[in-house]
């Protein structure tokens, strides 16, 4: 059996690679070829390309991902007419992959469209023309199946694939535990994104509103969910960079390092490195420094140094915790979530974690934003508000994601019970229309009855 998948950016490698681990548990020995990165390499599908780094946000940025985009599309409709594949898998990604799939057509190939674009449409008729290009459509959400079944479409509700994938493998108490910090303490995540764009644009507005935020709850804690092309290094950089810490560090240094026979504190810059590479539980205080977990317990140095670090100015943001590789963990386990717009949201709502959605680009993005009346035009971005279609978590968006407004909303989810009950009661709802664990199985079963069926 030969199998082509094609897919976009990381969200649909991911659903691409838990696709190609089913297929081959139907079926040992098929041959799975197409477009993704890690996730579907790792499946054992063969890539005629990398195709992680074509996901942009807006059109400006999408302009500099084209010419990739289009030069891989020759390649692809020669590699379906001579491969001439049972079923060409289609993931998300609609400006290429409709594309594809209209070529799969004109070659007389069977055709799968898993999480087709725009799913999240509850009406309207964008999309039509997929009917006349698919044979099956498997749809994450059952209103899209419907939707889509109402155009004519071959359309199966499978459920939402992350279901599957997101989990959290630490209790609360093992989480804080790993980190020093206190269970029973606010856990304030801030999830500034897995592009490092993302991560540029928001980072200083989420540090001054961790900032605001601590002066409201002093026993909140902080915890950053690193992404993993995201280094715990350059995260730190923005935390020590902070309101020009970065040119205090030496006087911060001379001021309050402990006896140099302890070996307690070292700059940042020095040590970043070889803390990342131990995997050793890190945090980053006002001072600027990163502390090795044997010296976290050290009740003497965090109360008076960090204390007295922290009556020096009031433009330092509060001690946080850098999490590589526990994003989920972050979700499950923090009490309100400072999250970028994206699948974050989705994902954090399996976890029914309260949020505050927030979405800042650059200058250029934010010129589109305006010239194209993108704030009169889109009422929702987050997802868990796109999907239950009204604003059950406040979302920020360009010059409205303020530092006073973010701690305004998060400090109202977190200190009115009422409001974080009525948050997580709105998104369970959501996370019920997502389905049950099992939508890789569902949509792989699909797509072998697909290429057995007799044409």
């Amino acid at each position: 059996m030969n199998i082509a998948i094609f897919s976009g950016e990381l969200s649909g490698d991911l659903i691409g690679g838990a696709l190609a681990r089913e297929l081959k548990a139907l079926c040992p020995g098929v041959d799975l070829w197409g477009l993704g990165s890690s996730a579907m390499q790792t499946e054992g599908v063969e890539l005629l390309a990398d195709s992680a780094a074509w996901g942009a946000i807006g059109i400006i940025e999408s302009l500099g991902k084209v010419p990739a985009v289009l030069r891989m599309l020759p390649k692809v409709k020669s590699e379906l007419r001579k491969r001439r594949p049972d079923v060409v898998v289609l993931i998300d990604f609609g400006a290429f992959n409709v594309r594809v799939a209209r070529a799969a057509k004109e070659y007389g190939l069977k055709v799968c469209y898993d999480f087709p674009p725009g799913s999240w449409r509850r009406t309207g008729t964008k999309g039509a023309e997929l009917a006349q290009i698919t044979d099956v459509i498997a749809a994450p959400f059952p209103w899209a199946a419907e939707r889509y079944k109402a155009m004519g479409a071959n359309a199966i509700y499978v459920g939402h694939p992350l279901v599957e994938r997101v989990k959290a493998t630490m209790t609360r108490a093992e989480f804080a535990a790993h980190f020093d910090m206190e269970a029973s303490r606010p856990i304030i995540g801030m999830l500034p994104g897995s592009r490092k764009q993302e991560v540029a644009h928001l980072m200083p507005t989420l540090l001054d509103a961790a900032r605001l935020i601590a002066a409201q709850v002093p026993d909140a804690q902080f915890v950053i969910g690193v992404a993993p092309n995201i280094s715990e290094q350059m995260m730190a950089e923005y935390l020590i960079g902070h309101h020009h810490l970065r040119d205090k560090l030496t006087e911060i240094w001379h001021e309050f390092a402990l006896d140099a026979e302890t070996k307690i504190l070292r700059p940042i810059t020095k040590t970043a490195e070889r803390l990342v590479a131990q995997q050793r539980p890190m945090l980053v205080t006002t001072a600027g420094k990163l502390l090795p977990d044997d010296v976290l317990s050290d009740q003497r140095y965090t109360k008076q140094h960090t204390a007295r670090m922290r009556s020096r100015s009031d433009k330092l943001p509060p001690p946080t915790v850098l999490a590589k590789g526990l994003t989920y963990e972050v979700m499950a386990h923090s009490d309100v979530l400072l999250t970028c717009s994206g699948t974050a949201t989705l994902e954090a709502t399996i976890f029914t974690t309260p949020m505050v959605i927030l979405y800042r680009g650059s200058k250029l993005l934010e010129l589109e934003y305006r010239l194209r009346g993108i704030k009169r035009a889109i009422v929702h971005i987050g997802l868990p508000n796109i999907l239950a279609d009204k604003t059950i978590v406040p979302e920020l968006v360009q010059e409205d994601a303020t530092p006073d407004a973010i701690a305004h909303h998060a400090l109202k989810l977190l200190n009115d019970l009422e409001v974080r009950s009525t948050a997580r009661h709105e998104l369970h709802k959501i996370r019920t229309a997502l389905g049950e664990p099992g939508a890789s199985r569902k949509t792989a079963e699909i797509v072998v009855e697909l290429a057995r069926k007799k044409p």
